[in-house]
């Protein structure tokens, strides 16, 4: 019996959980690789942010706001992925997470300690 508890820990210690955001994101695409194209598709962008954060305020699912509002741009929105093609879709691709505040990051930070360092 206290192998088996001793497996099962060792197998618990040997796995590594990994959280995953499930921040939404955008894909727009341009008609062309045009200037005035790629011009349109960075405005489209920038309208769209300003518009994430007004349909969000309040909301508990920002998912939900974002199958609401896929007719204001003619969006599809899959797997939380919103989808603009714009013309033909044959130009470039940007794309990027839909936040309200860019300012957050969830990078970790790394604390240093010099008697942690200097002993190992």
């Amino acid at each position: 019996m206290k192998k088996i508890v001793f497996i099962i820990l060792v197998c618990m210690l040997c796995v590594s959980v990994e959280a995953k955001s499930d921040v939404p994101k955008y894909k727009i695409i341009s008609n062309s690789y045009q200037q005035t194209d790629i011009q349109d598709m960075y405005d489209i962008k920038n309208q769209l942010l300003t518009d994430y954060k007004e349909w969000v305020k309040g909301v508990d699912n920002p998912d939900q706001a974002l199958a609401d509002h896929q007719s204001n741009y003619q969006a599809t929105f899959k797997q939380g992925v919103y989808t603009i093609v714009l013309g033909k879709g044959k130009g470039k691709t940007l794309t990027g997470d839909l936040k309200v505040n860019y300012c957050e990051t969830t990078e970790d930070i790394e604390t240093k300690s010099l008697i942690w360092d200097w002993l190992f």
